[in-house]
């Protein structure tokens, strides 16, 4: 017994000495199951601010946009908002804006910024502009456009009916300090022939805003009418004041378009100068009156020229077209882009461009001209506008062939009121415009 623990012992004592070792993997406890071994540490990202510009709709704003943000902006952020645009005026001039151009608000909602732009600062007593922006902060850029139109206030109609003159007057066409040239009414010279009561009234001045003393025609004692041709007899003596061919022309031209509406039952045509009893002197400005001068009766736009804070209306030829609508629409552009026609800052575009002319027709002597509904809208509520608008329409149409009245339509809807102005229908031309302030009651 005692031999066989002995041996036992020693087997045991080998397995531990020998085996054990070469297999201590078995039994190794792996810890890594159980405990996580250590990992690097992540860097901590800081996330960008998110900006969405938006535009917005508000009736009382000129402009209206937000700045959403995904925080609050800073300072720095909110420093590099760029506002940079243009406006382009009723003569076509473009002006560069900025922010600093604008009347602003600017309403804080923290993530949420939104300025309200109301008007532009540039100062102007009637306006016709397109005004487009381009906002943009830090990736993010927003482009804003929009159109003003605001008539003026000196846009009133001057129209007069006989009640309001003292005498029987005629429109005489004088050149103005500004170089232009538009009818007065005025009196006529006394007398029993009518061509050369009408020719001498053109020396006087008459009172009128533009209009200063100055000879703006020679007195004419011979004056012969025969088959549509108007003959003046005159002295090279009598011409000294007009030897300067600028003058002459305008001279000639204040001639040409007094005798073509106003003549009486007798069309002038043509008028013929004899100088010293000849036609080829150069006296009159070195102008060559060999041949007759032809009376121009195109169709004719009447502009609203605003002086001395008055409405004055300056006709200007405009091309006949094949039909009465297409003459018709032109009259509309030249209302709405006066510059076109007229390249002058004192005269006011009369009509929005988005007042579309849809429908131009005639029916017996009377133009009916139908727009959209913009017509009404920018009339609404006011009396002096739509009234010089009709007035200038009426002036302008009748210069048509055989036309001496207008009707007005929206759609299909026939108008006797326009704002708050009421009118008879079919509207003739106005008796009197452009009136001599002496013979205003």
């Amino acid at each position: 017994m005692k031999k066989f623990i002995t041996l036992i012992t020693y087997i045991l004592l080998i397995i531990t000495t020998f085996v054990i070792p070469i297999n201590s993997s078995i039994f190794t406890l792996n810890m890594s199951n159980i405990v996580e071994t250590e990992r690097e540490e992540e860097p901590f990202v800081v996330q960008p601010n998110t900006i969405v510009l938006t535009k917005l709709e508000n009736p009382e704003d000129l402009f209206s946009f937000a700045i959403d943000s995904s925080k609050k902006l800073t300072e720095r952020e909110g420093a590099q908002l760029s506002v940079e645009g243009t406006l382009t005026d009723y003569l076509n001039t473009v002006h560069s804006l900025t922010l600093a151009d604008f009347d602003y608000e600017v309403e804080d909602l923290s993530q949420r910024i939104i300025y309200h732009i109301k008007s532009v600062k540039r100062e102007s007593s009637f306006l016709s502009n397109q005004i487009a922006i381009n906002v943009s902060l830090m990736n993010e850029t927003l482009q804003l456009s929009t159109y003003q139109f605001v008539a003026a206030d000196s846009l009133k109609p001057n129209g007069l009916a006989a009640a309001a003159v003292s005498s029987e007057l005629v429109p005489i066409y004088f050149n103005s300090d500004r170089g232009l040239l538009y009818p007065v009414y005025t009196k006529l010279k006394e007398g029993k022939n009518r061509f050369r009561r009408i020719i001498n009234t053109l020396a006087d001045t008459p009172r009128y805003p533009g209009i200063s003393e100055r000879n703006h025609f020679p007195y004419i004692s011979y004056i012969w009418y025969s088959a549509g041709t108007l003959e003046l007899k005159m002295l090279s003596s009598q011409l000294t004041d007009f030897s300067d061919p600028n003058v002459a022309e305008k001279t000639l031209s204040c001639l040409l378009n007094t005798v073509k509406d106003f003549s009486g039952d007798l069309v002038v045509n043509k008028v013929s100068f004899i100088i010293d009893e000849t036609k080829s002197s150069r006296a009159f400005g070195n102008i060559d009156i060999t041949e007759s001068f032809d009376v121009n009766r195109s169709a004719q736009v009447y502009l609203p020229l605003i002086q001395d804070d008055q409405l004055t209306w300056l006709p200007q030829n405009i091309v006949n077209r094949e039909s009465a609508s297409e003459t018709a629409q032109q009259i509309i552009g030249a209302y709405q882009f006066p510059y076109g026609i007229g390249k002058r800052a004192e005269i006011a575009p009369l009509l929005p461009k988005d007042v579309k002319l849809e429908q131009a027709n005639v029916v017996g002597n009377t133009l009916r001209l139908s727009f959209n509904q913009s017509l009404n809208d920018y009339c609404k509520d006011r009396t002096d506008y739509p009234a010089t608008l009709i007035e200038g329409l009426a002036l302008s149409a009748t210069t048509l062939p055989d036309i001496d009245s207008i009707e007005l339509y929206v759609g299909e809807t026939k108008l006797n009121k326009l704002g708050n102005f009421a009118f008879d229908t079919p509207i003739v031309r106005p008796q009197y415009f452009n009136v001599d302030l002496n013979y205003i009651k």
